[in-house]
């Protein structure tokens, strides 16, 4: 599915990737060190990570099947919403390809006073964090499949669109987690690829614009 390349994009680009170390260390308390040499326990990465990939999911689905009740308030005028949120998501493309830069969207929110030392709790808290202060380069492309979302006649389809979103996104950040030393060294191979990410992921928003403003399907 479309939704699910999306949230692998999202994992990929320069805003998430070379942060993952970061976060990882963050979410189950072991230091970068700790993690690189193995000195750390699978349990105790798995369980703060699933909490923290539930976190930034709830978040997610939410404001899936939230764009999706909105849009359907707006049934009525269904067509001519979908032309226009098309070509806002074109614009969105343009810009994460760096054609057209939007300065609201190189900023994102700063969440600090959340701790957490592998606790599930914390975890899930600071997951909610990610998902709703979500990076610049990675934005666009959540909010495009939001505007899609807002296009659908039943909330499930929202749910089931952002519910694939997180999917793409958790199923790499879990198994960085989990694959630890060999992810990061696999990561700085990558470094030399972003910009070709973030050329992939402008045109796959420009794609989904267009069949939204043509009124072909998108799934």
């Amino acid at each position: 599915m479309a939704a699910f390349g999306g949230g692998l994009l999202s994992f990929l680009s320069p805003c998430v990737l070379p942060l993952m170390p970061v976060y990882v260390s963050f979410i189950t308390g072991y230091t970068v060190q700790e993690l690189k040499e193995g000195r750390s326990s699978p349990l105790r990465i798995l369980i703060p990570t699933l909490a923290f990939i539930t976190g930034f999911t709830l978040v997610f689905v939410t404001l899936g099947a939230s764009a999706t009740w909105i849009g359907d308030l707006l049934n009525r005028y269904l067509h001519v919403l979908t032309k226009v949120l098309g070509g806002l998501v074109v614009i969105l493309g343009l810009h994460i390809m760096g054609i057209l830069r939007l300065p609201f969207l190189q900023r994102s929110l700063q969440f600090k006073g959340v701790e957490t030392k592998g606790g599930m709790v914390g975890s899930l808290i600071l997951g909610m964090a990610f998902a709703l202060g979500w990076s610049p380069c990675t934005g666009p492309i959540l909010a495009s499949i939001l505007a899609y979302a807002s296009t659908q006649q039943h909330v499930a389809k929202g749910i089931a669109l952002l519910a694939a979103y997180s999917i793409g996104l958790a199923v790499p950040f879990l198994l960085f987690a989990l694959l630890f030393s060999y992810a990061i060294k696999t990561v700085q191979r990558f470094k030399r690829w972003f910009r070709f990410v973030e050329i992939a992921s402008g045109l796959v928003l420009i794609g989904l614009g267009i069949m939204m403003i043509r009124g072909g399907m998108f799934l």
